[in-house]
């Protein structure tokens, strides 16, 4: 499996706070996000690629991950485009992660089962139904009908792209580059995955950095540890 983290964007939101680097790249206490993603899903991912656009060039610098797809127009589009241009690169399942979230190991173990056991394409959401956050809509089966600033389920940016989806997810996400990318998840049969709240945080702004500073790490240190094979791929 190959993770995609989409940092292109640069987090008007958060003020000074990202007036350096995107917000995958900020501090939050003693260390950046991305530490923390890494950590999340190193036992579960062969590879991963980072998706810049915005100070593209201090996070290379100062950060260097390993592997990048850097957007120069990264403001001319919305993150569709920054998920396009990942998955043209990529012939594996696809683990998406938002660059503004952390989740636990746990987290993406529960997320893997089900992509397992459904054989299709899977996406996190939280429990409940609200209306102050992007949502995906279910139907009885627990497929995604729809997504948006629509009641459902609290879209938690992690998602996984079965391999057999990726052409149709290409397509589709290159058709709709100013569209926000989950809206693929419609056009793919996707099942909606519920996660503990508790398990998940996502930083919009300056007042949920302040709360994160609070929550991390979220990972307790009973996490399984990754194969040989995995300690050896660096992100």
């Amino acid at each position: 499996m190959h993770a995609v983290i989409l940092s292109a964007g640069d987090g008007g939101r958060m003020g000074h706070h990202t007036e350096k680097v995107p917000k995958t790249f900020m501090k939050v206490g003693d260390r950046i996000l991305y530490e923390y993603q890494k950590e999340a899903i190193e036992p579960h991912v062969d590879a991963a690629t980072v998706v810049l656009g915005y100070r593209h060039e201090a996070v290379e610098s100062q950060f260097s991950p390993r592997r990048t797809v850097v957007i120069e127009g990264w403001d001319e589009y919305e993150n569709a485009e920054s998920l396009h241009r990942a998955l043209r690169e990529i012939d594996d399942d696809v683990l998406v992660l938002n660059g503004d979230v952390v989740v636990t190991r746990d987290v993406i173990s529960k997320i893997r089962r089900a992509h397992e056991r459904t054989g299709g394409s899977v996406v996190a959401c939280l429990p409940g139904t609200q209306t102050e956050h992007t949502a995906v809509q279910l139907d009885d089966d627990g497929r995604v009908v729809a997504y948006g600033k629509i009641p459902g389920h609290r879209h938690a940016g992690l998602g996984i792209i079965d391999q057999a989806h990726l052409d149709a997810a290409v397509e589709h996400l290159r058709n709709n580059r100013h569209e926000w990318y989950p809206t693929v998840y419609e056009e793919i049969e996707t099942r909606g995955v519920h996660i503990p709240a508790d398990s998940h945080l996502e930083i919009n702004r300056p007042a949920d950095k302040r709360a994160a500073k609070e929550r991390l790490p979220l990972d307790s240190p009973r996490e399984t540890a990754p194969s040989q094979s995995q300690q050896d791929s660096s992100l």
